[in-house]
């Protein structure tokens, strides 16, 4: 397909909604939780054949085929998914997803939802595949015989949906771009600022604290303000 008419938002323009979802997906770069504590899946209490799934938000990248965009997903409170019943003889491992269904591209279904995905039964039992259009949550073991879930039980398999970089231009005459990153396992507080040869100037680590770098902090400040996200 080609250059994509109307732009978003454009005034009096049609806007598709699989345009305004590759306008999202501008900013989200890979699907994952958007905060750190975002659908956080739990032991039920008291415990039971279910797991208790935290509020927060889900960014989804489109897998049907290409160019589908990002779907934003909200979850307002904590919602419980059914574990259902245990094999009497082997155990299995089931995987918790969060799941669009878009009849656009398949089906006949237009929701989000969240999706236990029961594994094989085995003696040596394995997660299935994170079905299509979803972000996997948690891994939960399920024993032979079980009738309760327990924290130990659940293996928590969430990633932070990656936003693109931010390329910015130094005040320098060099000119030479640097960037905002993310760090990876970063908390709320971490960035590293990078230059155009990949080496690390400054940032924040995990607890907020100043690395040491080349970047004094009142630069350093200046390309904050100039980039904040």
């Amino acid at each position: 397909m080609a250059l994509r008419t109307p732009p978003s938002w454009l005034q009096n323009g049609s806007h598709p909604a699989e345009n305004d979802r590759l306008t999202t997906q501008a900013t989200w770069a890979a699907s994952g939780v958007a905060r750190t504590n975002d659908l956080l899946v739990s032991a039920s209490s008291p415990a039971a054949m279910s797991v208790s799934i935290a509020s927060g938000w889900a960014v989804i990248l489109g897998t049907y085929q290409a160019n589908m965009g990002a779907y934003v997903a909200y979850n307002d409170a904590a919602t419980t998914a059914t574990i259902t019943a245990a094999d009497p003889t082997n155990p299995r491992i089931d995987l918790v997803c969060v799941t669009v269904s878009d009849a656009a591209y398949t089906g006949a279904l237009n929701t989000v939802s969240f999706n236990v995905v029961a594994g094989t039964p085995a003696g040596s039992p394995v997660a299935p595949a994170t079905p299509t259009n979803s972000i996997a949550l948690a891994q939960v073991a399920v024993a032979a015989g079980a009738t309760t879930i327990t924290a130990g039980n659940i293996t928590d398999v969430r990633v932070r949906a990656t936003m693109d970089e931010m390329t910015f231009s130094s005040s320098s005459s060099s000119t030479t771009p640097v960037r905002i990153e993310l760090n990876a396992g970063q908390s709320a507080n971490a960035l590293t600022i990078v230059n155009s040869s990949g080496t690390v100037l400054n940032g924040f680590d995990n607890a907020g604290n100043l690395l040491t770098g080349a970047v004094n902090v009142a630069s350093l400040e200046t390309i904050i303000i100039m980039g904040a996200y």
